[in-house]
């Protein structure tokens, strides 16, 4: 089945509706393909999982000061490549909020479900637009992975960006000068044929010819400046906008964040059921998400077939460590954590939590983490993590959100994050 981009809002007002469209695209036979909300992305992120898809249907919901600026950086993403798209617009939207070359339908907010055999027929048209175009693009030969670094920047800064990338991302790296002296074709043919490119902003942004030629020809891109002064595009939101780099040493820290996000794994929703836990986390979220969101919703999604990445080995909702103790944790990771210290921050988050909770598995997670802080206060680092465990990543949602680091850490050990 063909798989698309969802590009849809994760407000709690919209919920309704990216239900509504999630199941009809379902019922066509096309698959839901989305990135779980959480507070950090990039648009080499974007491109990829565009790239990865067959094509892309956007939802466009009407907010205060018009629409969302994110789902419009996805379509122009889209628009820019010549990529399969089509678009459901609230009625009340102007008739330019996107291109009228964009194949597009409206939908009511009140009475959208009445709308459904107009919005079915436009999937359809969609979904046979599709059957008609060969998969993917044509490759010959299948390469190691690639990053190319225009030479945008001064040669030390550009050589040390290639050089991390190689060592410490395990890509295979060429650099690229704009001033090549090879044969006409060859800097495109090496652009088309990367994963993933790396270039520098400076000045009023304007991109060299190749930097432009890549991101015209849909390859993602990671963007970086030095340059303090450089000029923002005030039309563009600001996490696709280049990374600053204050200087040689946040290059390796500020490349290790880039390179994470343009990897992480999109949800593919294959069966109505998926759908139906997306959703209904989507309405649970009620628009309030952070840098643990992304996380649990591939956990609620996936269920007990999701396994969390760590030391702790768990998998599934409910999973405990398997072939490793508390003890064992305490004296890996959890050694470097300050007793005391996280004794203090479990206290406050045990009371953020209480006046949050509104469910009783949320109590549950209160009184877990009224444990762990009476077990950091004995002493007992095992003990501590053990709580902590069951108190899950509601906390550290919490954890994260009001700063108190020293317990997010901690969770996160505990956990296996």
């Amino acid at each position: 089945m063909p798989v698309m981009y969802f590009a849809h809002s994760y407000r709690e007002r919209d919920a309704r509706v990216v239900d509504y469209f999630g199941r009809l695209m379902r019922s066509e036979g096309l698959v839901p393909s989305l990135d779980p909300p959480s507070d950090s992305v990039n648009g080499a992120k974007l491109q990829r999982h565009l790239n990865a898809s067959d094509g892309m249907i956007a939802v466009l919901s009407r907010r205060e000061d018009g629409t969302s600026p994110h789902i419009l950086f996805e379509l122009g993403l889209a628009v820019r490549a010549r990529f399969p798209v089509l678009v459901f617009i609230e009625d009340t939207l102007p008739n330019d909020v996107v291109s009228p070359h964009v194949p597009q339908q409206r939908f009511s907010y009140r009475s959208f479900l009445r709308q459904a055999p107009a919005h079915r027929q436009a999937l359809r048209f969609l979904k046979a637009y599709l059957a008609t175009t060969p998969p993917g693009g044509y490759v010959p030969l299948g390469r190691r992975r690639s990053c190319l670094v225009v030479r945008s920047a001064p040669d030390a800064l550009v050589d040390a960006t290639a050089s991390w990338i190689e060592q410490q991302a395990d890509y295979e790296v060429g650099v690229l000068d704009q001033r090549t002296g090879a044969a006409p074709w060859v800097p495109f043919d090496e652009i088309r044929a990367a994963s993933v490119l790396v270039t520098f902003a400076s000045g009023d942004r304007s991109r060299g010819y190749l930097s432009g030629f890549a991101v015209g020809a849909g390859v993602p891109t990671i963007e970086l400046t030095v340059d303090p002064g450089v000029r923002r595009d005030r039309t563009v939101p600001d996490e696709y906008q280049p990374r600053p780099v204050g200087g040689p040493d946040q290059l390796p820290g500020v490349l290790a964040t880039e390179f994470e996000l343009f990897e992480q794994d999109f949800l593919e929703l294959t069966d109505q059921d998926a759908v139906d836990r997306y959703t209904s986390f989507l309405v649970d979220l009620r628009g309030d998400y952070d840098s643990a969101t992304r996380e649990a919703a591939m956990e609620v999604v996936m269920g007990d077939k999701y396994e969390v990445s760590g030391q702790a080995g768990a998998v599934g909702r409910n999973a405990r460590a398997k072939n490793m103790t508390f003890q064992q944790l305490w004296q890996g990771e959890g050694a470097r954590l300050d007793l005391p210290r996280l004794a203090s921050e479990l206290e406050i988050l045990r009371l953020e939590l209480k006046r949050q909770a509104t469910t009783r598995e949320h109590d549950a997670a209160v009184a877990e983490v009224g444990a762990a802080a009476e077990a950091a206060e004995r002493g007992d680092g095992p003990e501590t993590l053990s709580r902590l465990q069951r108190a899950g990543k509601w906390a550290l949602g919490a954890a994260t959100a009001i700063g108190t680091g020293v317990a997010a850490a901690a969770i996160k050990v505990a956990i296996g994050f």
